[in-house]
C-alpha cells in the first residue's frame, strides 16, 4: 500500500488517538505507558496483521534526535536548579563515570559470556550504558512518587545528562568497528568540543531567552511558548551546525529558561504547553521506534536479551551506582533504589540506530537485543518502582506503620 499523504494523516492520527486512550489502561493496569506506546508500534508494523512495512533507520534516528532533544528541553524547563544544586556533583558523576562503567562491564560479561569481541562489546554495553529521561520522568510523573534524600532530582539529573556520554561512545566504537586503526586521542578532543559547545551554546540561548521574555510584552499569552518552541528549534539547528552535543544542549537550555521562571509572564500558560508536546513527543518517538522492529528478528534474540538485562539490572548498575556515589554520602537505601532506576527507554533503541545506519556487520543483532533489553527493562523495573520505595522506606507519603 502506497504511503500517500492522506493515509499519513489517518495513520499518524490514529496512533496519537489509541496512544492516548491506552494510556488510561496502562495506569489501571499498573504498566509504564511507554512499553502501550512501543506494543502500538510493533503490532500496528512489520509482520503485524496489517500490510504495512517500515523500515526507515534514518527518518526514524532524525526525527528521534528531534523528540529526545525537546523531552530533554522540557525535563530541563521542569527542573528547579536550587533543588538539583546540592546533588549536581553525584548526579555528574553517575551520568559521566557512571556510563563508563556499565559500558566496560557490559563489554567484558559479553565477551566472557558469549564470546564477543571487546570492541563489539563495548558497542553494546555504550548503546545500554544510559538511561532513559522519557522514561525517568514519565514513569517517576504517573507514579507520583515523592522521594527522600534527593532521589528524584537524582535520577532525573543523572538521565538528562548522562545521553551524551553513551552518544559519544557509541559513535567512537561505530567508527572504530568501520577503521580499527583509529586513535582515541582524536576522539577524546571531539568529546571536549562537542560538550563544551553544548554546555556553552546552552547556557547562552537559555540566558538570551530569559532576556527576551522578561523585557517582551506580548498581547496574547498563548504566544510565549510558541517563542520559546521557536528557540528551541533555531538552538537544535545552530547546535547541529556548530557540531555541538543537542542533548546536553537542550537540556541546559531548559534549565536556565526555569531558574528565571519568577521574571516573565505567560508561565503556567508554557508550562502547561509543554507538557502536551512532551507527551507528544514521547507517544510519536515510542510507536515510531515500535514501527521500526521487525518481531520476528526481535524474539530471535530474546534468551540472549533477557540474560544481558538481567545482568545489567543485577551487576553493571549496581556497580556503577555503588562506585559512582562512593564518595557522597548516601544511605544503602538510596543506593539500591538508584541501581534499580536505571530504567533504559528510547534513547539506547535511537542510539542502537547509529551502527545500523552505518551497516555494521552486527547492527541488527545489537539492534534487536537492544529493543528487547529496553522492553525487559521497563516491564520489570517500572512496575516495581513504587513497590520498592516503599520497601527501602523512601516514599514520603508511606505511612510510618508500613516502613518496615
Amino acid at each position: 500500500m502506497p504511503l500517500t499523504f492522506p493515509l499519513i494523516c489517518l495513520l499518524l492520527g490514529f496512533f496519537l488517538f489509541f496512544g492516548i486512550i491506552l494510556t488510561k489502561s496502562s495506569h489501571r493496569l499498573g504498566v509504564p505507558s511507554l512499553v502501550i506506546y512501543l506494543a502500538l508500534g510493533i503490532f500496528l508494523g512489520n509482520g503485524g496483521p496489517f500490510d504495512f512495512i517500515y523500515d526507515y533507520p534514518e527518518f526514524t534516528h532524525s526525527f528521534s534526535n528531534l523528540a529526545l532533544a525537546i523531552i530533554l528541553f522540557i525535563g530541563g524547563l521542569e527542573t528547579d536548579f536550587r533543588h538539583i544544586k546540592p546533588i549536581l556533583g553525584r548526579g555528574l558523576v553517575l551520568s559521566t563515570v557512571g556510563v563508563l562503567l556499565t559500558a566496560g562491564s557490559v563489554a567484558l560479561f559479553l565477551h566472557v559470556a558469549f564470546g564477543i569481541r571487546y570492541l563489539e562489546g563495548f558497542l553494546i554495553g555504550s548503546v545500554l550504558s544510559s538511561t532513559d529521561a522519557a522514561a525517568v520522568f514519565s514513569i517517576l510523573n504517573s507514579k507520583g512518587l515523592r522521594l527522600k534524600e534527593n532521589i528524584s532530582e537524582t535520577l532525573e539529573l543523572e538521565s538528562g545528562t548522562n545521553d551524551p556520554m553513551a552518544f559519544f561512545l557509541t559513535t567512537m566504537f561505530t567508527s572504530m568497528l568501520h577503521e580499527p586503526e583509529i586513535h582515541i586521542g582524536p576522539w577524546l578532543w571531539l568529546f571536549v568540543k562537542e560538550m563544551s559547545i553544548g554546555l556553552l551554546a546552552g547556557g547562552s540561548l537559555g540566558l538570551a531567552t530569559s532576556l527576551i521574555l522578561q523585557r517582551l510584552q506580548l498581547v496574547n499569552r498563548g504566544m510565549y511558548p510558541v517563542l520559546i518552541l521557536a528557540t528551541i528549534l533555531i538552538g537544535i539547528g545552530a547546535l547541529m551546525m556548530w557540531h555541538g552535543n543537542v542533548l546536553l544542549g537542550m537540556y541546559v537550555t531548559g534549565m536556565v529558561i526555569s531558574s528565571h521562571r519568577e521574571k516573565w509572564l505567560g508561565r503556567k500558560e508554557t508550562y502547561l504547553f509543554f507538557e502536551s508536546i512532551s507527551w507528544l513527543m514521547e507517544i510519536s518517538l515510542f510507536v515510531l521506534l515500535g514501527l521500526q522492529v521487525f518481531p520476528r528478528n526481535m524474539v530471535a534474540y530474546l534468551p540472549q536479551a533477557l540474560i544481558v538485562c538481567l545482568f545489567l539490572i543485577l551487576i553493571a548498575r549496581p556497580l556503577s551506582v555503588f562506585v559512582s556515589l562512593a564518595p557522597f554520602k548516601a544511605s544503602l537505601q538510596k543506593k539500591v533504589f538508584v541501581s534499580w532506576v536505571g530504567l533504559r527507554g528510547a534513547t539506547p533503541i535511537v542510539f542502537s540506530l547509529i551502527p545500523l545506519i552505518a551497516r555494521v556487520r552486527v547492527a541488527d543483532v545489537i539492534f534487536n537485543i537492544v529493543f528487547a533489553v529496553v522492553l525487559i527493562s521497563v516491564l520489570l523495573q517500572g512496575t516495581t518502582l513504587g513497590w520498592l520505595a516503599n520497601k527501602l522506606g523512601l516514599n514520603e507519603d508511606q505511612p510510618a506503620s508500613s516502613q518496615t
